[in-house]
Order: structure tokens, then C-alpha cells, then sequence
């Protein structure tokens, strides 16, 4: 589910594991991003607030995640039902077998066997992130729009990362011109 969540979403791994099921509104297609799970020196990991105001925001998901989500939060309450008294209720999406908070170290492991497995060249969780804008990128959509989804501080940091990903209009220039040209000849 987790990488699930990131491959739909572009959320950093600390914001899924922070995730509760509180913050997806069913109804309205909605995850909600409010906190973050983040190691702390001396207090181990612990929720925390986001980086920057804008890292707090709406995500809007598709029909297919939402599914999903349904049915991990039904395997999830079936498997409290099976542990009982064992689990510990914390309402988080992304937990471990007993409830408690995920290490995030435990998602690392698990996508590095993953990557070993598929053969896949060695890529980072974050790049599942990077991955997420570059699809929206080359599907046209407004940069102002994929800071907002990814809660970056303002676009000028999205374009930043991906502008090399951006179709250049250099290179229709020439015909552009000419095509104006010929236009008001003719």
C-alpha cells in the first residue's frame, strides 16, 4: 500500500507513514496531508509537523486508489479482529502487524529487496516522487498545479527539480515564425 500511496500521490515517505485513516475523505476522493513521521535524536520516530505550509494539502486520488484503500483498511480491521487485545489502535493507514508506527527504515528494506528482485536499476523511495511529477509533467499538467500536489513552497522550486523535463517551445519556434509568415503573405 505504501508505495501504492507514493506512485499515486507523490507524497514523501514520512508523510504516508504519518498518514491516518482519518485524513482520507472517501466521499470527496481526498487525502489530506497533515503530519509527518520523522526520526528524532533522542526521541526515536514520532509525528511531526510538515516542512512548509504548503506541505500541508489536499490530495485528490482516483477511483482505483480509493479501492485500494478499502481494502487494506479491511484487511487491516480483520487482522485486529484476528490479534485482538495485541493490537494497538493508533488509526494509522501504514502500521505495523501489532498497530504501532512504521519504521521508515522497514519501506527502505522492503523497496531495496523489491528492486533486487525486479532488476531494476537501484532507485531511492523519493525517486517514486520524482517519478510522480515527471508523469504529470509530460502529461501537460500546469506546474503551479504539481507544486501544489507535491506541497512544495511555490512552483519556482518545482520547476527547479523538473524543468529540464519540460517540452522546450525552442524548438517550434523556427516553425512558428515561419507559419505567421506565410500566413500574412498569402
Amino acid at each position: 500500500m505504501t508505495f501504492l500511496i507514493a506512485f499515486y500521490t507523490g507524497m514523501r515517505r514520512g508523510e504516508i507513514l504519518g498518514l491516518h485513516w482519518s485524513d482520507i475523505d472517501f466521499d470527496k476522493k481526498i487525502i489530506h496531508v497533515c503530519r509527518s513521521l520523522a526520526y528524532v535524536p533522542k526521541s526515536g520516530d514520532m509525528f511531526t509537523t510538515l516542512k512548509m505550509k504548503n506541505s500541508k494539502r489536499q490530495i485528490p486520488i482516483p477511483e482505483f486508489v480509493l479501492h485500494e484503500l478499502r481494502t487494506h483498511k479491511q484487511r487491516q480491521e480483520e487482522w485486529k479482529g484476528l490479534v485482538g487485545g495485541l493490537y494497538e489502535d493508533n488509526d494509522l493507514v501504514i502500521c505495523t502487524n501489532t498497530g504501532t508506527l512504521q519504521d521508515p527504515r522497514n519501506v527502505v528494506r522492503v523497496m531495496k529487496r523489491l528492486v533486487k528482485c525486479t532488476k531494476l536499476p537501484n532507485i531511492r523511495f523519493h525517486d517514486i516522487r520524482h517519478t510522480h511529477a515527471s508523469i504529470l509533467i509530460s502529461e501537460g499538467v500546469d506546474i503551479v498545479k504539481i507544486s501544489r500536489r507535491l506541497g512544495h513552497a511555490n512552483p519556482k522550486i518545482t520547476l527547479e527539480f523538473y524543468a529540464h523535463l519540460l517540452p522546450s517551445a525552442d524548438n517550434d519556434i523556427a516553425d512558428i515564425f515561419h507559419n505567421a509568415i506565410q500566413s500574412n503573405t498569402e
